[in-house]
């Protein structure tokens, strides 16, 4: 249900689930899945992540983001996505709105709010018990530089979410 159960391995609860596929798009985007109590046939809105045959997936909650990335929210409620990197970062991908852009794009028809959505790279800072959001080159060499991490020369207007995955790869490597 919380970031301190998933970090303790603690799950809240056993109960049988399965998903629907939110995107069949695999080739640029990772599995965006929506899951379902077997029994209840209700869909799972609250738990912050689900192990489901042995991959972690996420919603991202405000609660658990880093405060400047708080003016973003997922395109779908209720949606979780397969954590697609492991190491010293758990890494994810979702579709994000900033706030502002949210509501204006929603007073102006709520379908052209549902498939705007922005691809946008999404660790779980384990240190830091928090989800970063990474948006541009500046603030993936911010998030670098605090970790200790050596920057990266990028352009935010050719850096690209498959530049984002090497990336993360070429430092989750040495902790795999």
């Amino acid at each position: 249900m919380t970031l301190e159960d998933v970090l303790n391995k603690k799950p809240s609860s056993n109960e049988e689930i399965y998903y629907k596929v939110a995107n069949t798009n695999s080739s640029t985007n990772p599995e965006k899945v929506f899951f379902y109590f077997k029994e209840k046939d209700k869909k799972v809105k609250f738990p912050l992540a689900v192990s489901h045959e042995g991959e972690m997936y996420f919603q991202t909650y405000r609660k658990y983001t880093n405060k400047k990335d708080k003016g973003y929210d997922p395109d779908a409620p209720s949606r979780f996505c397969k954590v697609t990197n492991y190491g010293r970062f758990l890494y994810f991908e979702e579709d994000m709105k900033g706030l502002f852009s949210k509501v204006l794009l929603g007073t102006l028809s709520t379908i052209t709010y549902s498939i705007n959505g922005k691809t946008k790279g999404i660790v779980l800072d384990l240190e830091n018990k928090e989800f970063n959001i990474l948006r541009n080159c500046e603030d993936i060499n911010d998030f670098l530089a605090q970790k200790g991490i050596p920057e990266i020369k990028c352009d935010t207007d050719k850096f690209t979410i498959k530049d984002l995955r090497i990336t993360i790869d070429d430092i989750n490597k040495p902790y795999q």
